[in-house]
């Protein structure tokens, strides 16, 4: 986040642009951070991230439309991503598009996905203007708590009592992550030990 801020403190509103194009959430967050301590518009912040998710996601889509399975194999990023999305795309047809803005990692090669897909482009147009209209909207609301949230702890508890509270929620994260991911393996072990068995 500390480098998401600064680059947006340094170019504003065409760094916001940039992030929200290729997915930087990070920066997203930081200028509706920003946004909350005063130093940017709120409506501003809002526009413009909605606007360079929309143009990233028709510009991976016209990506998709001219050689999109080629381009996701001649990247290892787009290939890990590939089956995650792929899945998604198959069991959630109608609400993928939605679904993909707030999966972390997919929204890039999901539209090169839709490229390669033969759903319409006006369709694709304007499912897209809602979806990046309403994520802008929440995203920005998410952001804009943590800044107010942000203030006030530096506010009563200074700089230290800011860095601890962001380090205990990066430890608790990654604790999170790491008994989801272990339950994951544990859950796959019985199959595994059944298929040695046999």
């Amino acid at each position: 986040m500390e480098w998401a801020q600064q680059i947006i403190e340094q170019y504003g509103y065409w760094a916001l642009f940039a992030g929200t194009f290729a997915e930087g959430e990070a920066v997203f967050i930081a200028a509706a951070a920003l946004a909350a301590a005063g130093l940017l518009e709120p409506w501003k912040v809002i526009i413009v991230a909605a606007i360079g998710a929309f143009i990233g996601h028709l510009f991976f889509f016209a990506i998709g439309r001219w050689r999109g399975m080629q381009i996701i194999n001649s990247f290892k990023f787009l290939r890990t991503h590939h089956s995650k999305a792929n899945k998604v795309l198959d069991h959630y047809a109608h609400w993928s598009i939605f679904m993909f803005q707030y999966l972390y990692g997919t929204r890039i090669v999901a539209a090169i996905m839709f490229g390669c897909s033969s759903i319409e482009f006006w369709r694709f147009f304007l499912l897209q203007t809602l979806n990046c209209i309403t994520w802008a909207i929440v995203v920005y609301a998410a952001g804009h708590f943590l800044g107010i949230a942000a203030l006030g702890i530096l506010e009563h508890y200074g700089f230290i009592g800011l860095m601890v509270v962001i380090g205990a929620i990066v430890i608790i994260a990654l604790l999170t992550w790491f008994g989801i991911h272990e339950h994951k393996v544990s859950r796959k072990e019985p199959g595994m030990n059944r298929d040695l068995d046999n």
